[in-house]
């Protein structure tokens, strides 16, 4: 354990100091932000993707108190990538799931030298894989889980986005969204999984979004709020909160890029995330926001006591020697595969025939097609793809069929060339999987994709669509007697073709109340 900072002891600047989460990715020179955690004037960093294991020894080496690393990581890692959370309600908001999903996420964070995961998402949602589903209760019940197994791994959870994302087509990163809900509705619907969190002893931080939440506050976004927060605090609530990125377009059009970090802590977030500035520069701007009176002494104090408590818990579970059973592989390995849904037309057998010849058309060129460039990375929701990998799992698994690579824009050229090819076989099988135009919001097939699915539909060409991503990706496609969902993992990928092909059956659950499967 390391020794814990005493507020008393502590100058104006640490103070200022410790509501700073840094973003190492900003850093032009981290020795810049080494410095300044060797002065005890950072409370928190934030680490990307590439070198987490690099960036986190180099923090824990600087700290000589229990600085908050934070990660987000929202699939996994190197060493266990997961699909994403929507994966979580497609098992039927299985518990012990959600506890395997938290503690594994947890292990792996260990293992890179990090204590906090800013990783469970609870927007109550239907339209997208970063959302468990749109079931308060169940959603509930998989925080309260997770969460419990990030403590007993020895990992600290903060959860998002706070109070809820209300239309959820709107990204933050791009333009100002509403949750326009009543309170009543809010209370009993998206501050759900918050409050039962609250009442089990589990919630240790919140990240607010940048949505407006009309009914309490029409005037600001969330994270600027204070009557956002309050709603939270005057209910108990004693946890670290975390700003998201103040970069976003959601907060900047309005306010500028510089405003938002003071706004923040003046609402009653114990952490400012400028993101995409140095430390020195998100540290002046605390400063500065400090001395003008936008926020108060009080104000810097109750929030530096948050963050030392915060601190203090996670050198607590520090302790906690990060080991995964039997049991917790088993689960991890059933998640990819449970996930998994089956939609079929009366009377169709679930699979094709293993040895039909049948053209499997795989969309890839909108993607990078290899995933990451570094094994040590962390999977991205766009970069789990991988259709080689696909193509060969299919000539293996159907050795009679042959796969082409689809174009997201196909060409005149390219078209007549596949329909003239698909005449030889038996029948046409579609891969597709989903690349987020945005980190939220409802993501589409291209028209000239879908003109020639519903071409081939006309005489009934295709046998079955495997769909990875958000179901409401395939609204528009023509209707098929076979359709199998699946998440963004290539573990999914292979499951669901050993369900076409009849290896077992699809156990999985669609977790929106308002899909209907193209069958």
């Amino acid at each position: 354990m390391k020794k814990e900072l005493v507020f008393e002891e502590l100058t104006l600047d640490q103070k200022l100091g410790m509501l700073l989460c840094a973003n190492i990715v900003a850093e032009k020179d981290p020795e810049n932000l080494l410095k300044m955690i060797r002065e005890r004037k950072i409370g928190a960093v934030y680490f990307g993707r590439a070198k987490r294991e690099e960036h986190a020894a180099l923090v824990n080496a600087a700290a000589d108190y229990p600085i908050l690393t934070v990660s987000s990581g929202e699939q996994g890692g190197p060493r266990y990538p997961f699909p994403a959370i929507r994966a979580l309600g497609a098992t039927g908001y299985d518990e012990e799931l959600a506890y395997t999903w938290g503690k594994v996420m947890a292990y792996e964070l260990r293992l890179t030298g990090m204590n906090t995961l800013n990783t469970l998402v609870v927007d109550l949602s239907n339209v997208n894989v970063r959302h468990i589903g749109d079931d308060a209760e169940g959603v509930a019940r998989c925080a309260v889980a997770a969460t419990r197994g990030m403590h007993d791994m020895g990992v600290l959870s903060i959860t998002k986005h706070y109070p809820g994302p209300g239309d959820a087509t709107i990204d933050s990163h791009m333009q100002e969204g509403h949750n326009d809900r009543s309170l009543d509705e809010l209370l009993s619907y998206d501050l759900l999984p918050y409050l039962r969190l609250l009442e089990e002893g589990l919630l240790d931080g919140i990240m607010p979004g940048h949505r407006v939440t009309t009914a309490i506050d029409p005037d600001r976004p969330s994270s600027i709020s204070k009557k956002v927060m309050d709603i939270l605090r005057d209910r108990g609530f004693e946890g670290v909160s975390m700003t998201d990125a103040l970069n976003m377009m959601g907060i900047v059009l309005k306010y500028g890029k510089e405003m938002p970090t003071p706004l923040s802590i003046a609402a009653g977030n114990d952490f400012a995330l400028p993101w995409d500035v140095p430390c020195d520069v998100g540290f002046r701007l605390l400063k500065d926001g400090y001395e003008k009176g936008i926020f108060t002494e009080e104000q810097l104090n109750a929030a530096v006591r948050r963050v030392l408590a915060a601190q203090h818990k996670a050198n607590l579970l520090s302790e906690i020697e990060p080991m995964l059973t039997e049991r917790d592989l088993e689960n991890y390995h059933r998640i990819p595969r449970e996930c998994i849904s089956g939609h079929y037309a009366e009377g169709i057998p679930h699979a094709i025939p293993r040895e039909g010849h049948h053209l499997f058309v795989v969309l890839s060129e909108h993607t990078s097609g290899t995933g990451t460039t570094d094994k040590n990375e962390v999977p991205f929701l766009n970069e789990w793809f991988k259709p080689q990998e696909a193509v060969e799992r299919i000539l293996e698994l159907f050795p009679n069929s042959e796969c082409i690579l689809l174009p997201e824009f196909p060409a005149a050229g390219f078209n007549m060339r596949f329909f003239d090819k698909q005449i030889a076989y038996d029948s046409v099988v579609y891969l597709i999987n989903h690349r987020s135009q945005a980190y939220i919001g409802r993501d589409c097939l291209s028209e000239r994709i879908l003109s020639v699915m519903r071409a081939l539909q006309t005489t009934n060409r295709i046998s079955a669509i495997l769909h990875f991503g958000n179901p409401h990706m395939i609204d528009e496609v023509p209707r098929c007697d076979r359709v199998l969902l699946g998440y963004t993992s290539h573990t999914c990928v292979d499951h669901a073709l050993h369900i076409l092909r009849g290896d077992y059956e699809a156990v999985g659950m669609v977790p929106y109340t308002d899909f209907e499967a193209k069958v």
